[in-house]
């Protein structure tokens, strides 16, 4: 990697390790440690273990991995809040983190007292920091208790407060742990939304979430940890999924890797349909198609009925399971999703093989490319059998006027000012 200073917004992360000492007897009083007479017996954990990476300005990449894979370890690192036993950590130019809730915050200041420390400590002014102490309230929608100590705040307008205050000190670099864990929908929506113009301005993101759909929206890129160790680097999605697979062998069951045997109707699947994905493995989806008409297809007409069906194989019985799909615009926006739970269709069980299929009447959908995702788990949702992201795609094509993804039957209106005759002109 290059000796040169990281441009503003760059980060640089060179076989970093840290390791925290893991105490196995404490000694909690003076007399205790002085009758012990002897050393507290410790072992040494590496929290990262030399992991090298780099950051480019503007980049967003997210973080993911199982508890204890060293992200929150990873991004005080970034953050310069502790430093590596061996390797170096850089950023380029100011940096602005939102780590753990109420960091930086001093109980028993006020909420107004505590932008104007944290904006100091960003390096603003006290007047830089009352120019945007409206827009930091009015985001934080805090206007009614800003004057009040921050111990009296709930976790959630903490958390608030400190998201509004670490997104309007305009840095180059923004570090966010579990940003969206906390907070109603609507605060989500308002972080989501100042995220994306933080990303348009060209500043940097690092983002750690457990949430798939987050993950794949906001980063262009992320990095899998585990153990401590870095184990991939790359697409969103592709990283996702390894994580997932992770996440399954933690199960009692194995990873799933089947292989195709038997299609519905003794038709073989698509050579495209090889089954991948992650689960626990009692039940396993060996096939996805969609059909327009009886007929597997991955064209269709706006309004068309489709169906989208779902082979499924059970080598033991799996009482009352949930099927479920979703679909998705390329970059990963649900559009809809649903599973037989939530229609109340009841699956007794699934043994051997069986097909599930999803009518659709007629496709609300008007141009473009569509992702279907499809899982098998239990009742409760708690287990997953078999997930697979992506399972199949196909296109729509328009049958009326009209742009986007949604196909919303509608007419124009005319209503003229005098007489109040209206005239009206169909559009779907």
């Amino acid at each position: 990697m290059s000796g040169a200073a990281p441009a503003p917004g760059a980060l640089r992360v060179t076989n970093a390790s840290r390791r925290f000492k893991v105490v196995h007897e404490k000694s909690t009083t003076l007399k205790e440690l002085l009758v012990r007479r002897r050393r507290t017996r410790y072992t040494e954990l590496w929290a990262l273990d030399d992991v090298s990476f780099e950051i480019r300005p503007g980049e967003a990449v997210g973080i993911v991995g199982r508890n204890g894979s060293g992200k929150s370890t990873l991004l005080k690192l970034l953050a310069g809040i502790i430093p590596p036993h061996h390797g170096t950590v850089e950023a380029g130019g100011s940096l602005a983190s939102m780590l753990e809730l109420g960091a930086g915050f001093h109980p028993d200041f006020t909420g107004r007292e505590n932008v104007f420390m944290n904006g100091a400590i960003h390096g603003l002014s006290d007047r830089e920091v009352a120019e945007r102490l409206d827009d930091i309230v009015d985001f934080a929608g805090l206007a009614e208790f800003i004057d009040m100590p921050v111990r009296t705040y709930s976790s959630g307008m903490q958390m608030r407060l400190a998201f509004a205050v670490a997104s309007h000190v305009e840095p180059d670099i923004m570090l966010l742990d579990e940003v969206l864990a906390v907070g109603d929908e609507a605060f989500q929506r308002k972080c989501m939304g100042r995220i994306y113009e933080f990303r348009r301005r060209g500043g940097t993101l690092v983002f750690v979430s457990h949430d798939p759909n987050a993950v794949e929206h906001v980063c262009s890129r992320a990095i899998l940890l585990d153990g401590g160790k870095m184990l991939m680097d790359g697409d969103p999605h592709d990283v996702m999924e390894r994580y997932h697979r992770l996440l399954a062998a933690d199960a009692t069951a194995p990873v799933v890797a089947p292989s195709v045997e038997v299609a519905v109707d003794d038709d073989p699947p698509p050579a495209d349909s090889v089954p991948r994905g992650w689960g626990t493995g009692e039940a396993v989806i060996e096939d996805v198609q969609i059909r327009s008409s009886g007929t597997p297809t991955t064209s269709l007409i706006s309004g068309d009925p489709a169906e989208i069906v779902i082979v499924v194989r059970a080598a033991e019985p799996v009482p009352t399971p949930s099927v479920g799909i979703s679909i998705t615009l390329g970059d990963g926006t649900l559009l809809f999703g649903t599973n037989t739970r939530l229609s109340e269709f009841t699956l007794d069980e699934i043994h051997g093989l069986v097909r599930i299929g999803f009518e659709i009447p007629a496709l609300a959908l008007h141009e473009g490319t569509f992702d279907v995702t499809v899982a098998v788990h239990s009742q409760d949702e708690s287990t997953v059998y078999h997930w697979i992201d992506r399972a199949a795609s196909f296109s729509v094509y328009a049958r009326e006027a009209g742009v986007g993804p949604a196909a919303v039957a509608g007419r124009w209106v005319l209503e003229p000012a005098r007489t109040g005759e209206r005239t009206s002109a169909n559009t779907g």
